[in-house]
């Protein structure tokens, strides 16, 4: 059978990794048919480094440049997309970076596609005895 490559974006964070180590499982149990392609803004990082050992690939990629997730994704089946909410507490660069994945995943022609993202808490927040303590931005 052909090889797929599946691209894992936040491959150092908690999500992305507990994919990454389910395909590493599925791999140690014989099922040969994926290679790992672990992607993170920083692959130097002691995180990324730590998950490096459990991918067959693994690059710098980051939301914020289309071109370098085209780059990401080039060749590959499918990929596990994470957003990063906490990167700038920002739902309006969440929804960036979630078209950018979106547009580099069409350019690549990827064939499947898992999405994990947050809802919208704004609401709730708003609505928090202790809302004046947090970060909320209503026009976004």
């Amino acid at each position: 059978s052909i090889m797929k490559t599946i691209a894992v974006i936040g491959a150092s964070g908690m999500q992305g990794g507990a994919v990454v180590k389910a395909f590493h499982e599925l791999k140690s149990s014989g099922n040969a048919e994926f290679i790992i392609r672990g992607l993170s803004r920083d692959p130097s990082s002691e995180k990324a480094e730590a998950i490096k050992p459990f991918t067959d690939e693994f690059m710098k990629a980051d939301a914020d440049d289309v071109e370098s997730m085209v780059k990401a994704f080039d060749g590959c089946y499918g990929a596990f997309v994470v957003t990063d909410f906490y990167q700038r507490f920002s739902a309006k660069h969440e929804m960036e970076t979630t078209r950018n994945i979106k547009e580099a995943a069409k350019k690549a022609e990827l064939k499947h596609v898992v999405l994990s993202t947050l809802e919208d808490t704004r609401i709730i927040i708003n609505n928090a005895d202790n809302k004046d303590t947090w970060k909320v931005i209503d026009d976004e």
